[in-house]
């Protein structure tokens, strides 16, 4: 009995043994060289080449690849089926001229000879976006503004001087967007370094981009956080009832992003209408919505946040009417979602811009006493309103 059980045992190790040496080896065992890809053409890009060719005839091919030198320095390929007739190669932080090397392979891992060109890159996108990086002076910092035409994902270095007087990395923006507005705040207005470095996926750098002042120093323009407790909530008569739900206009001002404030539900005529008092007379530089509500990140973009709306300001209360008419506009504002999803779709970038609040800069302040918010549009459509705090920033008047 043993000896038929060692029997049985060794053919089968013997056909595991056999497809274990079998697993890695080519599918065909032919040693024949491929024949090269015909009517090869390519188109200098951004950082790389597009290439397309025609596939010669025969069944045993399995791929085609490019060959070449990467900024590193060091010997790369891209890859593609027989099923396409077209190669990209990106990621060259240079225009200077690169030499390609196209191979057909078969399915025994054999080259064809290579056809072999040279091309000289377009300028890479790293490089275009620093010709278009602007800085300059904003309210209690520096303010960076770029085009990203070709919109290349991307990271942009924030860079300001520490206590020391040294460049620091201060934040990071990763972004793919066209156009882009970033700031850094909280530095006093005095001279102040600022800078910035741009890298894509491949590594590339751009140069360190200063301010286009002679001393490369911005003076940030002053400005301080606004005392909430100051804050009251001055209705008229055509305001909306924001306490709904447990909210209220006294929780937008009281630094808890876990409440908010909450119209009615149903088809309440736009715009949705709040005044708030400051408490003293102020020249606002920017202001933040934050929509409901930081701890339910699902809320983001959807959930009657507010999406279009329009700020106004006064001195004093024009009449009880609350008409739109007789006060200032500050500001037509547009919550943006930087990845312009469909409603209920979200990549990280977004939530880092739903956590960081929807900033508005006024460029050209006015003296105001009472705010107005007045929402035209929500994010989901719905009859209703939630946010769930504001925050202020400006120079107090004497």
């Amino acid at each position: 009995m043993k000896l038929k059980i060692i029997v049985l045992i060794i053919p089968i190790l013997l056909l595991f043994i056999g497809c274990e040496e079998n697993e890695h080896e080519p599918i065909s065992k032919s040693s024949l060289i491929p024949p090269k890809v015909e009517n090869l053409a390519f188109t200098p890009i951004n950082g790389g080449v597009d290439i397309t060719y025609d596939l010669p005839a025969g069944k045993d091919l399995l791929y085609v690849k490019a060959v070449y030198t990467n900024s590193a320095g060091n010997l790369a390929e891209v890859k593609t089926s027989i099923f396409n007739n077209n190669i990209q190669i990106l990621g060259f932080g240079d225009t200077n001229e690169k030499t390609i090397k196209v191979y057909t392979v078969t399915r025994s891992e054999v080259a064809s000879e290579p056809v072999v060109f040279t091309v000289s890159p377009l300028t890479p996108p790293v490089f275009a976006i620093q010709q278009t990086i602007d800085i300059v002076a904003d309210f209690g910092g520096a303010k960076f503004t770029w085009e990203n035409d070709l919109n290349a994902p991307i990271s942009v270095e924030l860079l300001a001087e520490d206590q020391y007087g040294d460049l620091v990395k201060v934040r990071t923006e990763y972004t793919s967007l066209k156009t882009n507005k970033v700031s850094l705040r909280g530095y006093a207005s005095v001279p102040t370094k600022f800078a910035a470095v741009i890298r894509d996926r491949y590594d590339n750098y751009s140069d360190t981009i200063y301010p286009s002042t002679p001393d490369k120093l911005l003076t940030p323009l002053f400005e301080e956080l606004l005392d909430k407790s100051k804050m009251l909530r001055r209705p008229l008569q055509n305001d909306d009832n924001w306490a709904n739900w447990g909210g209220s206009i006294e929780n937008l001002l009281d630094n808890d992003f876990t409440n908010y404030a909450h119209t009615q539900a149903g088809n309440v005529p736009r715009p949705s209408i709040m005044t708030i008092d400051l408490g003293s007379l102020v020249t606002l530089s920017r202001f933040k919505l934050y929509q409901r509500s930081l701890n339910e990140q699902n809320f983001a973009f959807t959930h009657g946040n507010p999406k279009r709306y329009d700020v106004y300001g006064s001195k004093e209360v024009p009449g009880e009417d609350g008409n739109l008419e007789d006060w200032i506009l500050l500001k037509e504002c547009l919550s943006v979602k930087p990845s312009g999803l469909p409603l209920g779709q979200k990549t990280d970038e977004d939530i880092a811009s739903f956590l960081s609040g929807d900033e508005f800069t006024f460029d050209d302040p006015v003296e105001i006493r009472y705010f107005r918010l007045a929402v035209h549009e929500t994010w989901d459509g719905s009859g209703y309103i939630n946010l769930s705090e504001l925050s202020f920033w400006g120079s107090i008047s004497n």
